[in-house]
């Protein structure tokens, strides 16, 4: 209950700070820094160590790219009855496709299944942000607004292997396995304790409830696919296919988790509708403190 009230009141702490101008409307970018330069990492060398492989970490490595391809077929089935324009239609792939794994995912992760299933995460994680690097940058090519961008092969290989929670993963699987690091186990763990308020209230600090009435439908077309069609899918996925246990568990749940917030960066350099994606974004977060409740419970049940 308490690590709960933590996420609540981390993420109002800085909607109604930046509100009150107590903050500055871009300290997020400083508080997002920490996060991914040194919170992150920390992150991976606190939980991965010793982390070996099971067939059953396949699902949290391909969930991702399910939900990605099923919120692509989604939106691609609306585009023409809505009238949505290709800058609004490949926006809503990228809100509805992609799930908060980390800033959110983390700390909801921690509340539901205790801290050490975030090793679990991490996987899902890593995933999530490969796809949005890859596929999700040439979704975002497709649908820019203006004259044809192009990024090419080297471009978006450097934007992977410069990604440093990426960088602390792999780090972290290399040196447990060369070096006995349980003596810096205090030293990562206060790190990585870092992450989930701070992320929490960076997320806070973005969170925007501005759109046309016009866009209202569409808006909720996409939440609905990205809090309860696409995480139903895979849940009833994985129970046909009879694949049970915690790892299963979180895996999904990550995907059940609000639109990922870094797709906002993207939208932004690609110029597609940013207005409409962080108006998604930002419901879905709300919206997906209770979904996630609800997602739960019916993936402990089957799964």
């Amino acid at each position: 209950m308490s690590n709960f009230l933590i996420i609540i009141f981390c993420l109002f702490a800085g909607y109604l700070l930046r509100r009150a101008k107590v903050v500055k409307s871009d300290g997020y970018k400083a508080i997002n820094t920490w996060i991914l330069y040194i919170g992150l990492p920390a992150v991976s060398f606190k939980y991965l160590p010793g982390l070996q492989w099971d067939n059953t970490l396949l699902v949290a490595l391909l969930s991702p790219a399910v939900l990605f391809a099923g919120a692509y077929l989604f939106i691609k089935c609306l585009e023409r009855p809505l009238g949505l324009s290709a800058r609004s239609s490949h926006t809503l792939i990228l809100v509805s496709g992609f799930a908060n794994t980390s800033f959110v995912g983390f700390p909801l992760v921690a509340t539901y299944f205790g801290q050490q299933q975030i090793k679990w995460a991490i996987i899902s994680d890593q995933s999530t942000f490969f796809l949005l690097s890859s596929i999700g940058t040439y979704i975002a090519i497709k649908g820019s607004l203006g004259k044809p961008l192009s990024v090419g092969f080297g471009q978006t290989a450097k934007r992977i292997v410069r990604f440093p929670p990426l960088i602390g993963c792999v780090l972290a699987l290399v040196f447990s396995r060369v070096v006995d690091m349980r003596a810096l186990d205090p030293f990562f763990s206060q790190l990585a304790s870092t992450v989930s308020p701070l992320a929490l209230f960076s997320i806070g600090m973005q969170l925007s409830f501005s759109f046309y009435r016009s866009e209202v439908f569409a808006i909720s077309l996409s939440l609905f696919y990205k809090l309860i069609v696409g995480p139903g899918f895979l849940i009833l996925l994985c129970y046909a296919l009879n694949l049970k246990g915690e790892v299963t568990q979180v895996a999904i749940f990550e995907m059940a988790m609000p639109s990922l917030v870094a797709t906002s960066l993207v939208l932004q350099e690609f110029r597609l509708n940013s207005k409409l994606g962080n108006s998604v974004i930002g419901l879905s977060i709300l919206i997906g403190l209770i979904t996630t409740y609800l997602a739960y419970f019916l993936i402990t049940y089957l799964l």
